[in-house]
């Protein structure tokens, strides 16, 4: 009798098993704030707000989700003289668990990070390229699913970007980054 309940159980378990397993597809929408603060004297903190869009591929089974992570957001970022856009592209390897009460936590680290601008050099001088390179960091996020393929996610991100590049000029300034994402995702899992 106990022979034949441990057949049926490990043959219920082999059924369902790959039901729950499988190739997690999910991009992401949402609008991000936060701020950058470089490391150099006279230099203030700079909010930052606009929309992002991204994704994640990656692998789920039974809750536990592993992947990778790409975000692009396009940032209006308040300086305390002007205003300026800046892209920024993040990719990151992520791991999470899916609850089965709706609800879901990740945490991820972001291995590469790069931001862009063209910053006024002000009196007549023109624009330049800004660039913020060999970023890194890590962000956490909490996921709630309303409807079956619709969840609706709070991230927060901070990391550190190591090198400042204004046009030609290079220098090993550390810029700090925070950020809060609140965005909606659309995870399949296939």
């Amino acid at each position: 009798m106990k022979f034949s309940r441990l057949i049926i159980l490990a043959l219920a378990f082999f059924i369902i098993k790959p039901v729950h397993a499988g190739l997690l597809l999910e991009p992401v929408i949402g609008y991000s704030l936060g701020k950058f603060e470089t490391d150099s004297p006279g230099s203030s903190e700079d909010k930052a707000a606009g929309p992002s869009v991204g994704g994640r591929i990656g692998y789920q089974n039974l809750g536990f989700q592993l992947g990778l992570d790409y975000l692009r957001s396009n940032l209006s970022v308040d300086d305390n003289d002007f205003k300026e856009d800046l892209v920024s592209n993040e990719f990151a390897g992520f791991v999470g668990f899916e609850f089965p009460i709706l609800v879901r936590v990740y945490a991820a680290y972001i291995f590469s990070a790069t931001s862009e601008s063209d910053v006024d050099l002000g009196l007549g001088a023109g624009k330049e390229a800004l660039e913020l390179n060999d970023g890194s960091g890590v962000k956490f996020g909490v996921g709630f699913t309303l409807l079956p393929f619709l969840d609706i996610n709070v991230e927060y991100r901070k990391g550190q970007y190591s090198e400042l590049k204004i046009g030609s000029t290079k220098t090993d300034t550390d810029t700090d980054f925070s950020a809060v994402m609140i965005g909606v995702s659309l995870p399949f899992v296939i």
